[in-house]
Formats: C-alpha cells, sequence, structure tokens
C-alpha cells in the first residue's frame, strides 16, 4: 500500500494552516486604519467635551453634558468594538489552527486503521444485535466501529491521543521531540479561549506543569492574549508535529513506500526554503537526515544539501559549510558537488563547473534561475555572463507570481505609510497591552464601567458619568 491518503491529509493541514498564517497578518492591517481612527474619534470628543474629576475615593471620572451622552455612548461603543476585533481575531484564528490539526489526526486515525486492519480488528467495542442488523454488510459495521473508536480517541486529550497512538503502533512517538511541551501549552491555551475566554483554569496549570511546559510568568486566573509571535509559535508547532508524526506513521507502516515517503518530505522542506522559512526548514531537513533509512544516496544528499542551504541562506554560514562539507562529494553527481562549491563560496570554481555541465546536464536553465542555491550568485556579474555562454541568451529574472495576501499587503502598505512603518519597526503586534497601556486605554477608549447619573449637577450641568481607575495606581 502507498501513502498516499496519508501525503493528501499531510498536505490539506499544511495548506489550511498557511492560509490561517496569511490570514492573521492581513486582517489586522485592514483593521489597525479602522481602529485608529475610531479611537481618535471618542478621543477627540473626550478632548473637547469631557471635563475630568477627582473623587474623594482616589479615582477619576470624566463628566460630560447630558446632551451629549447619547453621542458618547456611540463613540465609545465603537472604540470598544473595534478593540475587541483586534483581540478576539488573532485569539479565534489561533483556535481554528488547533482545530485544524484535530481534523487533520481524525483523517490520520482513520487511515491508521485502513493501513493496519489488526488495529480496529482487536477491538472489544460490543454492538448489540438490534444495532448489528442495521448494517447490510460486515464493512458497514467495521466502518460504524472505526467511526466509533476515532469519536472516543478525539474525547480525550492531546496528550492521550500520543499514548493511544504509541500504544497502536508500539513505538515512542515523543522521544526526541523538543516541541512537545509547547504543542500541550497551545492545545491547553486554545481549551482556555474556548471555555473560558482565555482565562487561567487549574486545569491549564495542572496539565503544563505535568507536561514542563514553559509558564513560569503565568498564574492562576490572568487573561492570556494571542500576538503576533506567539500564533506564530503555534502555526511552526503544529506545522513541526503534524510532519514528524505523518512521516514516522508512514515510514513504520508503509515501509515499502519509502520513495515517495522522501519524495513528499524533501518537497515539503523545499517549500519552506523557497518561502523563506528557514527556521522551521531546518528542524525537518535535521529531522529528514536523521532517517534511518532513505531511498538511496541520491535522496539523502538532496537532504542534506537542503539542511545546508537553509542555514546558508538564514545568515549561518560557518554552520552551513561545516554541515555540506561533512561528507564527501567527490563520487557525487554534479548538481551536488556545485552546491558544496557554492556553499563554500568558491564562485570562481562553481563558473566552471557550470560550463561543464553545459545546458543539457543535471543542472539546467530553470534551476538556475530557481533554485535558492544560486541565491546570492544570481546577484554577480560573472554567473550571467556564464549562463549567457552556456545557453546562448541573456540571463533574465524569472517572476514567481506571489501570494494573493503578499500582494494585498503590498498594497496595503503602500497606502498606508502609518502601518508600513510600524510593521518594519516592530517584529510583532502585541494584542495584550500593558498595564499602563491598559489605564491609558480603559480612560480613552469606553472598555470600563459606564453608568448615567441623572438628575446630578456638577458646575450646574447634567452629566454622564464613567468611572476609570486613577491612572497614579
Amino acid at each position: 500500500m502507498e501513502g498516499k491518503e496519508l501525503n493528501e491529509n499531510l498536505y490539506k493541514l499544511l495548506n489550511h494552516l498557511d492560509s490561517i498564517k496569511d490570514t492573521l497578518p492581513m486582517t489586522l492591517l485592514l483593521l489597525e486604519p479602522h481602529n485608529k481612527k475610531a479611537n481618535s474619534k471618542f478621543e477627540e470628543f473626550i478632548e473637547k467635551n469631557a471635563q475630568k474629576i477627582d473623587n474623594e475615593k482616589g479615582t477619576k471620572s470624566i463628566a460630560v453634558k447630558y446632551e451629549d451622552a447619547r453621542v458618547f455612548e456611540q463613540l465609545s461603543k465603537n472604540s470598544e468594538i473595534s478593540r475587541l476585533a483586534m483581540k478576539i481575531i488573532p485569539e479565534s484564528l489561533f483556535v481554528s489552527l488547533i482545530s485544524q490539526y484535530d481534523a487533520f489526526l481524525n483523517k490520520l486515525l482513520k487511515i491508521l486503521f485502513k493501513t493496519r486492519p489488526e488495529y480496529i480488528n482487536n477491538s472489544e467495542r460490543e454492538l448489540s444485535f438490534s444495532q448489528l442488523i442495521q448494517f447490510e454488510t460486515i464493512e458497514s459495521a467495521r466502518e460504524y466501529v472505526i467511526e466509533k473508536e476515532v469519536e472516543t480517541v478525539l474525547r480525550k486529550s492531546h496528550s492521550e491521543h500520543f499514548d493511544y497512538l504509541e500504544n497502536k503502533l508500539s513505538m515512542p512517538l515523543r522521544k526526541d521531540l523538543p516541541i512537545w511541551q509547547t504543542f500541550i501549552e497551545i492545545t491547553e491555551r486554545r481549551n482556555l479561549f474556548v471555555h473560558c475566554d482565555g482565562v487561567v483554569s487549574n486545569q491549564y496549570l495542572k496539565v503544563s506543569k505535568e507536561n514542563k511546559c514553559d509558564i513560569k510568568d503565568i498564574k492562576l486566573n490572568e487573561r492570556l492574549y494571542v500576538d503576533l509571535a506567539y500564533f506564530k509559535k503555534a502555526y511552526n508547532c503544529l506545522y513541526e508535529l503534524s510532519t514528524k508524526l505523518t512521516h514516522t506513521i508512514w515510514r513504520k507502516l508503509i515501509k515499502n513506500d519509502i520513495e515517495n515517503a522522501d519524495t513528499s518530505l524533501n518537497e515539503i522542506c523545499y517549500s519552506l526554503l523557497t518561502s523563506g522559512q528557514f527556521e522551521l526548514a531546518d528542524i525537518l531537513l535535521d529531522f529528514a537526515c536523521k532517517q534511518t533509512k532513505h531511498f538511496n544516496d541520491s535522496s539523502k544528499n538532496i537532504f542534506i544539501v537542503n539542511k545546508s542551504l537553509s542555514n546558508y541562506l538564514n545568515k549561518k554560514e560557518d554552520k552551513a559549510k561545516q554541515i555540506i562539507s561533512s561528507k564527501d562529494w567527490s563520487a557525487s553527481s554534479d548538481n551536488f558537488k556545485l552546491a558544496h562549491i557554492i556553499i563554500n563560496e568558491n564562485y570562481d570554481e562553481a563558473y566552471e563547473l557550470m560550463k561543464k555541465i553545459g545546458s543539457s546536464g543535471v543542472v539546467d536553465k530553470e534551476n538556475y534561475k530557481t533554485w535558492p542555491l544560486f541565491y546570492k550568485l544570481r546577484k554577480e556579474l560573472k554567473f550571467k555572463e556564464t549562463f549567457k555562454e552556456i545557453f546562448n541568451e541573456e540571463y533574465t529574472v524569472l517572476e514567481i507570481p506571489k501570494r494573493p495576501v503578499q500582494e494585498l499587503m503590498e498594497e496595503i502598505l503602500k497606502k498606508n505609510n502609518v502601518i508600513k512603518k510600524k510593521t518594519t519597526t516592530s517584529k510583532s503586534t502585541t494584542v495584550r497591552p500593558s498595564k499602563k497601556m491598559e489605564r491609558k486605554e480603559i480612560e480613552k477608549n469606553g472598555i470600563d464601567d459606564i453608568k448615567k447619573v441623572e438628575d446630578k449637577k456638577i458646575n450646574e450641568e447634567k452629566i454622564f458619568e464613567r468611572k476609570v481607575p486613577n491612572s497614579e495606581n
């Protein structure tokens, strides 16, 4: 049996994860101008129409004319809704990441039972006679049992999912998996957002501590948030774990399909390389290189070269040279020799080998234009001259279509220099405010309790009073 279904299930998840990952920054960029506009209007209204009042208990209030109360309420609501959108959307998309993983696991378990029928044949699940006679065939009854078995497994915790898989496969899945603690923490945080509005519970603390998750700064009843850095960590974790899990099962259960497994894993890693996700590519390429069996030497060499290239493009040149030089390439084909030479930055030697390979060798015209190995070399005049000498045509840059989200984000950034400056000077847009910022936002954006004070005069005017914390606290 081939691993086609395993591969399709994994690619479906990875595409969904990419889609969600692209959606978050794009959505925040679209929301940012509207959020700023709503806040500015409310702030301007308070500045022009409100009076700040120091109360006896040390709190501060603001007062507006009674006839301005309706405008105040609406501007406050607009500001609050806009602010909440900036908080809720990252949290909702974060929950979606975990939901996509759960759907992936559902399908993975069904493929597992299909690949190894004995795993479900040994099931102790019972069917009553009345249930059994409802099925036309034994196969229909078997599918029903599988469905119920999968439902039962998925009701358990994410940690127990791995307990179940390890028991069925008779192999460790968490060994040498440093991402495990992150996986447990993000799945438990997902539960907080779904069930507790993100407020830390005893269950979250218990499970996280049992799995040695890094939560030393998180306290009971604290409200957790999702910023871009945390969201990216969750995305990377699920991407890594699902890929490793799929390929571990693939190589364990379908040992005659190693060629397709190697091809699939290489395509995933190469896609990460070309999209600039070098750290994630490096992790998965390290996993690929450490496999005990590859289809052939060429497959293993591809993983070694790409691992070295990942570090090289990520400006870790010394490590890249160490990786590529750990193997003797003298007996390898010219494409591997060329990679060794270029990563060691022996460019003159590379140009000579390019001429030797010629126009119909193992490296073709498209490779020179698209292979990330030539990223730096393509900027050299000598490369363009050598290319022309080999193919008898001028070197032209091959324009790779951008993803729609990239085009849209670039368009937004061009129109809004403020956002552009913000996104280029900050590594992540944090949704969670500091305590100082919270006080400022509460005072300006109407997120605290608001109550009307009827028939009360301050400066001989009816007012609309709104409590805010003491800014000095």
